[in-house]
């Protein structure tokens, strides 16, 4: 019973490990890295509100094609003395028609005043219908600024997860780097205890090995940098970061990609849709030189406290009797005749912000199309270097082997053991930075294409 008890207990322990573990470390992907950066990165809430905010506008817009309606209602109290004459109501508008052989004591009276009016646009050569699409092009224009800021976003993440690959890489080279050292520094010891080597060759493998555990230190530091670094855009704690590593020193030949860059890119299609906007807000510049056709209907009570047999009276309330309702329906046209000249000058305006957008939108394409390319060229040249240095590894960790053996029987002394011991050294670090500087180029590849398909394939 109390051995059923002793291993239930020791059962329940491992349990607990293992879930302990599984909270303090967490294996991530690349492609957990981006979604958990496009949920919760504040930059792309900015731009989806900004997207909302022209959705919203365009709702303005499209208001404006319904019949405007204008109610007003006003109880006043004031003089009602008359006069003939003609006169300009600006910048505001105060009438009063009155009569002058109003019987009575009072100067003043109560008024009451209601009207309702309607002005419904019926014709103004399709400014209205530019005015919407330019809106389309505006809410366009904004999704397209999601896009570019999300694969920037992308772009970012990746950088940061490759850096943490590079500092775990380098980390492990400087870990490997303390154990040969100090294999080193045991054997060297244990030959010169035995009389083989002189006392000298401790004291230096000794100071081989601070220094490598020096840059084991350094390595250390830089890895915990860049995993807090990487929770700027992926929200999770530094500490529970774990990622494997093992991809960062492989590479596939394979395609690098298109030739060209599409259209599509979210970096070209912000400026196109800006060309489109500009274009339509042209065209509607060209049209404020006609005029607008109004449907225009207006109803209208009016009460006074005067009466109709000429005695005002004080009280508020008498401003709502003596009530008369009229009502006016019509055709109107606006023409703003001043506005021919600056119509003709907002044209020109607009035609050289068109050039301008044009301009900017062929200088992208052109950059990216020339990136591309070259960065394509690049690759190439680099997988064949990462080859290379990859057999240079290889051959350089047998030879030190054998050496190892040869010190050991006392064929080679100590500084030539380390002097190979640092050639190794170097050609592995050589090689991790290699690769580094592959998957830069992959990383840029990937942004000037759009496409981050070969990345998320080889770190998931």
């Amino acid at each position: 019973m109390i051995r059923y008890q002793l291993y239930l207990a020791t059962a329940l322990l491992l349990l607990v490990s293992t879930r302990s573990y599984s909270q303090n470390e967490q294996h991530i992907s690349i492609s957990y890295a981006w979604d958990e950066a496009f949920a919760n990165y504040p930059g792309l809430t900015e731009k989806k509100a900004n997207i909302r905010e022209f959705e919203y506008r365009r709702t303005e817009v499209k208001n404006g094609f319904l019949p405007q309606v204008q109610v007003q209602l006003q109880n006043t109290y004031g003089s009602y003395s008359g006069n003939t004459g003609a006169f300009f109501p600006l910048p505001g508008i105060f009438n009063v028609s009155g009569n002058n052989k109003v019987i009575g004591q009072p100067n003043a009276a109560a008024n009451s005043f209601g009207s309702v009016l309607i002005d419904w646009k019926l014709f103004d050569f399709g400014i209205q219908r530019k005015e919407l699409q330019a809106t389309n092009y505006q809410v366009k224009e904004a999704g397209s600024d999601f896009n570019a800021a999300k694969l920037q976003l992308q772009t970012k993440v990746t950088r940061l997860y490759i850096n943490i690959l590079y500092n775990q890489s380098k980390l492990e080279w400087a870990t490997d780097n303390v154990n040969r050292v100090k294999e080193i520094l045991t054997l060297s010891k244990s030959l010169a205890e035995a009389g083989l080597k002189p006392g000298a060759d401790t004291l230096l493998s000794s100071a081989s090995y601070l220094q490598t555990l020096a840059e084991l230190d350094n390595w250390q530091g830089k890895l915990a940098s860049s995993h807090i670094q990487l929770t700027e855009v992926v929200p999770i704690l530094p500490e529970r970061l774990k990622i494997r590593s093992d991809p960062f020193l492989t590479a596939t030949a394979g395609e690098t990609g298109l030739d060209s860059v599409s259209l599509a890119h979210p970096y070209l299609d912000i400026l196109a849709s800006r060309l489109l906007f500009d274009r339509t807000q042209e065209q509607i510049a060209a049209r404020k030189i006609f005029p607008s056709i109004s449907l225009l209907g207006g109803l209208s009570s009016r009460g006074s406290g005067i009466g109709r047999d000429g005695f005002a009276s004080t009280e508020w309330s008498a401003g709502f009797n003596n009530t008369s309702n009229n009502y006016l329906a019509g055709v109107g046209l606006t023409w703003n005749i001043s506005s021919a000249y600056n119509s003709t000058v907002e044209r020109k305006r607009v035609g050289q912000t068109v050039l301008a957008t044009k301009s900017r939108l062929d200088l992208q394409a052109l950059q990216l199309n020339t990136g591309l390319q070259s960065v394509s060229a690049r690759i190439d040249a680099q997988f064949r270097q990462v080859m290379k240095t990859t057999q240079a590894v290889k051959n350089a960790r047998n030879a030190y082997d054998l050496y190892v053996s040869r010190y050991e029987s006392g064929l080679m002394n100590l500084t030539e053991l380390l002097q190979i011991q640092l050639l190794l050294q170097q050609s592995e670090k050589i090689n991790i930075e290699a690769y580094q500087e592959l998957w830069d180029q992959e990383i840029l590849r990937s942004e000037l294409s759009g496409d981050f398909n070969k990345i998320s394939n080889q770190f998931n």
